[in-house]
């Protein structure tokens, strides 16, 4: 997603600019910086250099958990410049540690699989299905929120990729025998429907792709239905958003 860098924030972003995993905001931002301090030029170079040496891994990941990673990754801020005691002049170089220690950090944003598809967890997140986290990260999402007071759904869309997402922390579970059912209306006002929302997380995380076609959604909708669905809303909508 789309995002303005404040100038502090150029620094910090070092680290994941050398190793190519920012945005291209994050990309001019930094550039930026350092056409303003060159002498920060050296520093890039050795973080390079430094990363060059770490070992491979050995998997190769899909295309989408590796673009989640590498998102993980840019969000990680590198520790500022520390300079050494003498008597650690002698031994592994400053920019080198440093790079260590930031693609260590880095490495806090772990793919684990589960049942039901890859699924993206950090040290500071729950866990996200890697589809959801794809279009969340595409360069076009564009968000609107259901906004029901107490409890809110956030609607991700993007685009390019044609697919929209859902995900709420503030929802809860359904009462027994019920369910909340999406529903996404196209421009001729037809309501379709966009799928059961899931049972949250442990950290009460729902997360889930929208069913449908989302590039000609205009209204995204909640409704709570009897347990495994309905055809049309039996009840009323909940709240709804326009796109």
């Amino acid at each position: 997603m789309k995002r303005d860098v404040r100038p502090g924030d150029a620094y910090g972003l070092i680290g994941a600019y050398a190793v190519d995993a920012v945005t291209p905001e994050e990309r001019e931002a930094v550039e930026a910086y350092l056409r303003d301090h060159p002498e920060a030029l050296g520093e890039v170079l050795s973080l390079q250099e430094a990363a060059a040496t770490l070992p491979a891994p050995e998997l190769t990941p899909p295309a989408h958990v590796r673009s989640e990673l590498l998102a993980q990754v840019a969000r990680t801020r590198p520790l500022p410049p520390v300079v050494p005691v003498a008597a650690e002049r002698s031994q592994t170089p400053r920019a080198a540690r440093r790079a260590i220690l930031w693609l260590g950090a880095a490495a806090a944003a772990i793919v684990i699989a589960v049942a039901g598809g890859v699924r993206i967890a950090s040290d500071d997140a729950g866990s996200m299905p890697a589809p959801v986290a794809e279009v969340m990260h595409a360069d076009d999402a564009r968000e609107s929120v259901i906004d029901m007071g107490e409890h809110k759904i956030t609607v991700t869309r993007s685009m390019g990729m044609d697919k929209a997402v859902v995900t709420s922390t503030t929802m809860g579970r359904a009462p027994d025998g019920m369910a909340y059912q999406m529903w996404v209306k196209d421009s001729s006002g037809k309501l379709v429907s966009g799928g059961l929302l899931p049972e949250p997380e442990k950290d009460g995380l729902i997360a889930m792709l929208l069913h449908g076609d989302a590039g000609a959604a205009r209204e995204v909708a909640v409704s709570m239905e009897p347990a495994g669905g309905s055809a049309q809303p039996t009840s009323k909508v909940l709240g709804s958003v326009q796109l």
